[in-house]
């Protein structure tokens, strides 16, 4: 069983790397056996659902992960961007052969976006679902995105690793073999701790074989 995982995909945001996504979702199609996304597939907060399906870059990459939906069994876990996803896919009656989840466990490894372990957001989750249905562009105004903290390198590092630790703890209280998770866009393969990273500067993903994750890159240059 070969199983990829990625997140923070962000499709809709204008600097992911769109060619990247296409290749993961060709290698997914060759390659896997299965797939888990694990939050932050679409971006919700910058462009709908009905605008990535008419502009040229994002309809590409998101009929590439319709197609790859089909073809492989998808576990598609949302995350803050994506929050409420299926709700937006039924509204605009678009079908993803995807079972969509908050989180869940596969042989003992965890698989979730990570947002649960970020205490910023934690302890404002009822603000932020209410900003985020109603005003997905005014919740900028009040946390910073991964993307602008990454500009505050010792401020991003310090965030990173507290939501890191949050999830050890969350390993040792549950007792599981291994974490997958996305979030941060902090590639990470720390013991049982396994951040996916993301699809806007690090390029990486994540394969699961014999049950062993391990982090893998794809190149700017293919």
């Amino acid at each position: 069983m070969k199983i990829y995982c990625a997140s923070d995909l962000h499709i809709g945001y204008e600097h992911t790397y769109y060619p990247v996504v296409i290749e993961l979702f060709e290698e997914v199609r060759k390659n896997a056996d299965r797939l888990i996304l694990c939050g932050d597939v679409l971006d919700l907060w910058r462009c709908p659902i009905e605008d990535i399906q008419k502009k040229n870059e994002t309809k590409e990459v998101f009929e590439a992960l319709l197609s790859t939906t089909e073809k492989k069994e998808t576990t598609y876990v949302w995350g803050n961007h994506d929050y409420m996803v299926e709700k937006m896919l039924k509204k605009n009656n678009i079908e993803i052969k995807a079972k969509i989840s908050d989180d869940f466990v596969l042989d003992n490894i965890y698989f979730c976006h990570g947002w649960r372990f970020d205490v910023q957001q934690r302890f404002a989750h009822f603000l932020y679902g209410w900003l985020v249905t109603r005003f997905p562009y005014l919740y900028q105004v009040f946390f910073k995105t991964p993307f602008a903290l990454k500009e505050e390198e010792e401020k991003y590092a310090s965030l990173s690793e507290n939501i890191h630790d949050e999830a050890r703890e969350f390993i040792k209280r549950k007792e599981i073999d291994y974490l997958v998770m996305g979030h941060t866009h902090d590639p990470l393969e720390d013991g049982k701790l396994i951040d996916c990273g993301d699809m806007v500067d690090s390029l990486s993903y994540v394969i699961i074989e014999d049950g062993q994750p391990r982090i893998e890159r794809i190149s700017r240059e293919g």
